[in-house]
C-alpha cells in the first residue's frame, strides 16, 4: 500500500469512528407521561451531559445504544465522574439498559475518548406552588413589574461531571396580561393581549408595564405544562400607571401654485394643529410648550389639553414638546417636533397674457413664500385704480367689471412683509400681452 493511501485509510477509521460515537445516544422511558430532554450541552466534546426530566420514578429506564461495542459498562456519579461507581445493565446486542434509576444522578457509559452523560430529575418533586401573587414595592409602575408572591420555586439542579460544577435548570413562566400597542402608521394605540415569558427567578424579573388597567395571568412552569400539571395564579386588576404618548400633526396651510417651494420650511403664516396620541385614560394630563429651537426658557406658548393649534408668523425653527402624565403625575413621557418657517421670499413678474392660454401665465401673481401680510393694487397708465387683493396667493385675471381691459402697460404697488420681519415696497409696469387675432369686448378705463 501507498504512504498516501494508508494515510487516507486511517483518516477514514479515525472518522468512522468518531461518527459511530455520533450515532450513539441514550433514551429515557418511564414515570407519568413522556420524559422531557430539558437542556443538552453542546460544548467541549469531553463533556457532552443530556437532562432528562421525568414524573415520578416508576419504571424509569435509560437505554444506550452503539454501533461499534456488544458490551457496556454503566456508571452512576452524585456529584463528579471521579466519584463514580459502576452499576448493571442488561445488554441485548449493542444496546444497553439500566432499570434500577435514581432520581438526581448522573449516568454514562464508558465508550473510547468521548464520553456522554445523562443526568436525570424526578420533576414531580418540584412543582411551583405559589400563593399572594402580586407586585413587587420595588416595582418601577412607569417602566417595569416585578412579581412577588410566597410558596415555593425550589431550584433545579445538575452537576457536570468532570468539574462537579453544580447547575441550575431554569424554570419558564409566562405572563399574560392586556396592554396597548402603538401604531405608527395609523397613529393610533391598539389593544391586544402581550405574554411576557421569564426564564430564572420568577420574583425578580421585571415585564413590561401594561398600558392600560389589567388581570395578569402567571402559568407554568413550562415543565409543569409539558406534563400536564400546570399551574395558574392571577392578579385580578393591576391598576396601570405607565403612560407612553406621540405628536400628531395637521398642517394647514393654503398651497398654491406661486408659492416658491425651493425655500425649506413651512410657508409663514402657517396654522399646525397639534395632538396627542396616547394611551388614555391612563394618560390623563397633557402640557404642551412651544419655543424657538435652542431657547426652551423662553417659550412662546404654553397650553394644557389634548390638542393645541398654533399659527407661526417668524422665520426660524420651533420646537413643540409634549409632556403627558397620569393622574397621579407618577409617570411622565415626552414627545417633541421640529417645525422650520421658511423665511420669506417675493418675485414680480413683468407680463403675462389672459384670457389666451388658459392655465399658462394668463393671471398676474407673484412668486412668495413666507408673506404675513401682503397688499397689491393695479393701476392705468392715468393712475385709475383696477384691482386690489391682500392675499398672495391670489392674482390678477387682467379684467376690470368683467371684462378684459385692453393690453398695454399697466402699474403695480405691492408692499409686504415677511416672516423674517423683512419689509418689501414694490412698484413697476406690468405688460398685458394679447394678439391681435382675439377679438374681446374690452372694459373702458380710461377714466
Amino acid at each position: 500500500m501507498l504512504k498516501k493511501d494508508w494515510r487516507k485509510a486511517v483518516i477514514w477509521l479515525v472518522f468512522m469512528f468518531f461518527a459511530s460515537l455520533s450515532y450513539a445516544q441514550y433514551v429515557v422511558t418511564g414515570g407519568a407521561g413522556s420524559p422531557l430532554r430539558a437542556e443538552q450541552t453542546t460544548g467541549d466534546s469531553a463533556e457532552r451531559i443530556e437532562v432528562y426530566l421525568v414524573y415520578g420514578m416508576e419504571n424509569v429506564s435509560i437505554s444506550y445504544t452503539s454501533s461499534s461495542s456488544s458490551s457496556h459498562q454503566w456508571y452512576r456519579y452524585r456529584t463528579k465522574r471521579l466519584e463514580a461507581e459502576a452499576v448493571p445493565c442488561v445488554q441485548s446486542g449493542t444496546t444497553s439498559t439500566i432499570r434500577d434509576v435514581e432520581a438526581g444522578c448522573g449516568y454514562f457509559v464508558e465508550e473510547g475518548a468521548v464520553s456522554r452523560y445523562v443526568w436525570i430529575i424526578d420533576y414531580s418533586r418540584y412543582l411551583p406552588s405559589i400563593s399572594g401573587l402580586g407586585i413587587s414595592d420595588t416595582s418601577d409602575p412607569c417602566s417595569g413589574l416585578v412579581l412577588t408572591g410566597a410558596g415555593t420555586l425550589e431550584p433545579i439542579y445538575y452537576y457536570w461531571p468532570n468539574t462537579g460544577t453544580r447547575r441550575e435548570l431554569p424554570r419558564q413562566f409566562d405572563v399574560t396580561y392586556q396592554t396597548l400597542t402603538y401604531n405608527s402608521e395609523e397613529m393610533t394605540y391598539e389593544p391586544g393581549e402581550e405574554t411576557a415569558v421569564i426564564e430564572g427567578d420568577l420574583f425578580g424579573t421585571s415585564i413590561p408595564a401594561p398600558l392600560c388597567d389589567t388581570e395578569i395571568r402567571v402559568s407554568g412552569d413550562a415543565f409543569a405544562r409539558h406534563f400536564g400539571h400546570e399551574g395558574t395564579w392571577i392578579i385580578d386588576q393591576y391598576q396601570a400607571a405607565a403612560v407612553d404618548a406621540h405628536i400628531d400633526t395637521l398642517l394647514i396651510e393654503q398651497e398654491a401654485p406661486n408659492m416658491n417651494t425651493s425655500k425649506t420650511g413651512y410657508c409663514a403664516p402657517a396654522t399646525v394643529q397639534f395632538y396627542a396620541v396616547a394611551n388614555v385614560p391612563t394618560a390623563a394630563l397633557f402640557n404642551w410648550v412651544i419655543y424657538p429651537e435652542g431657547e426652551e426658557d423662553n417659550p412662546v406658548v404654553r397650553f394644557s389639553g389634548e390638542e393645541i393649534d398654533y399659527t407661526f408668523n417668524q422665520a426660524g425653527a420651533f420646537i413643540v414638546k409634549l409632556e403627558v402624565s397620569d393622574q397621579t403625575t407618577t409617570c411622565r413621557v415626552e414627545d417633541e417636533v421640529r417645525i422650520e418657517i421658511s423665511e420669506s421670499y417675493l418675485m414680480i413678474p413683468n407680463a403675462f397674457s389672459p384670457g389666451t392660454t388658459p392655465g399658462v401665465n394668463d393671471e398676474f401673481r407673484v412668486a412668495y413664500k413666507s408673506l404675513v401680510s401682503f397688499k397689491a393694487w393695479i393701476f392705468n397708465r392715468w393712475g385709475t385704480q383696477i384691482y386690489h387683493w391682500t392675499d398672495p396667493a391670489q392674482g390678477w385675471d387682467g379684467k376690470k367689471g368683467g371684462k378684459y381691459v385692453q393690453p398695454g402697460v399697466y402699474f403695480y404697488v405691492i408692499e409686504a412683509e415677511g416672516s423674517d420681519g423683512i419689509k418689501y415696497k414694490r412698484q413697476g409696469d406690468i405688460n398685458i400681452l394679447r394678439p391681435k387675432t382675439i377679438q374681446e369686448e374690452y372694459e373702458n378705463v380710461q377714466e
